[in-house]
């Protein structure tokens, strides 16, 4: 067989493009493991109401419409931007909704077959994971009891972790979590749930990063709080500490650090996060990190996707 190559050069241009993007994904569909030296990509993205629910479609309310045909077009157009080998989900609906996104992104040439979806007490909105690569540890907990001002609550979407093998010996530990957003609830105060979700993940950072304080440890997600608020404060811990978490200093190609667009307040913040161990730090190339915000952005979202370049250690000479 000719290499690809030598065929384009007997073809049309157009005819060449398409060959060349078919070929590309067909490269990055077919790889089961990631190379020893190798990297790999993770992101997360807050897709904002993949869900069923009510909207104001052509100005009437629809009590049960789903995200619009061309919300979801820009969705995968985004990650398609992107292209993350493991990609934590916020704001997914049914898993029937979830299997319609993945769907679309195989059409687009990117398959993910491996996925955690989590139920939490939020009966609309749930976390997912999607990966290239074999989840072989699953620890998740959609039912999270909180404790907020002396009353048992549930954390509305709990936490999902799970354990990624990208290439052999060389595992990943993936939390994922959507904090409590910041709306007011006249059963409890919102700050006060967000704050105690938090110290539920500060737990569960320190329970498995006291096992073995060198697992490579990440922590992604939508947490609806800035980095100088209790929540957050609270979930990295102090620097000095040996189970600390870095939320990492992403930034889009203007150096600009914001996540999110809230326009009811005509607010840009940064509420999304990818934190890493000390561990993991060492192994991500911050210049191949950072915020995706083509110019189609809002029309997936009011979030952008982060996402981060893992370099797989090579094999340590004889």
């Amino acid at each position: 067989m000719l290499p690809v190559a030598s065929l384009i050069g007997s073809i049309p241009r157009r005819a060449a493009v398409l060959i060349l993007i078919v070929a590309s994904a067909l490269s990055w569909q077919s790889s089961e493991a990631a190379e020893p030296g190798g990297e790999i990509r993770v992101a997360s993205y807050n897709v904002e109401n993949y869900v069923t629910m009510a909207r104001r479609i052509d100005g009437r309310i629809r009590a049960n419409a789903g995200k619009p045909e061309g919300e979801k077009e820009a969705v995968v157009r985004m990650i398609a931007s992107v292209r993350p080998d493991i990609l934590g989900l916020m704001e997914i609906g049914e898993p029937r909704q979830l299997e319609d996104l993945q769907r679309r992104l195989r059409m687009a040439g990117i398959d993910y077959p491996h996925s955690e979806y989590l139920q939490g007490s939020d009966s609309k909105r749930h976390i997912a994971l999607l990966s290239r690569y074999p989840i072989v540890e699953r620890h998740s907990q959609g039912d999270l009891p909180v404790d907020v001002d002396g009353v048992t609550l549930h954390s509305p979407r709990g936490i999902l972790d799970v354990t990624v093998e990208p290439s052999r010996g060389y595992r990943l530990r993936l939390l994922c979590v959507h904090l409590k957003a910041k709306l007011e609830i006249e059963e409890y105060d919102q700050q006060h749930l967000r704050e105690s979700e938090a110290r539920a993940m500060r737990k569960r950072v320190r329970g498995i990063l006291q096992d073995n304080v060198a697992e490579r440890l990440l922590l992604m997600g939508d947490f609806n709080d800035t980095k100088n608020e209790t929540a957050i404060r609270t979930i990295t811990g102090k620097p000095e500490w040996p189970d600390s978490l870095r939320p990492l200093p992403l930034a889009d190609d203007r150096g600009e650090f914001w996540t999110e667009y809230w326009s009811a307040a005509d607010v840009y913040s940064r509420i999304d996060y990818i934190m890493v161990t000390k561990k993991l730090e060492q192994e991500i190339d911050l210049h191949r990190s950072g915020i995706a915000r083509p110019s189609f952005w809002n029309e997936a979202s009011d979030h952008c996707p982060l996402y981060i370049s893992l370099k797989i250690p090579a094999p340590s000479s004889p």
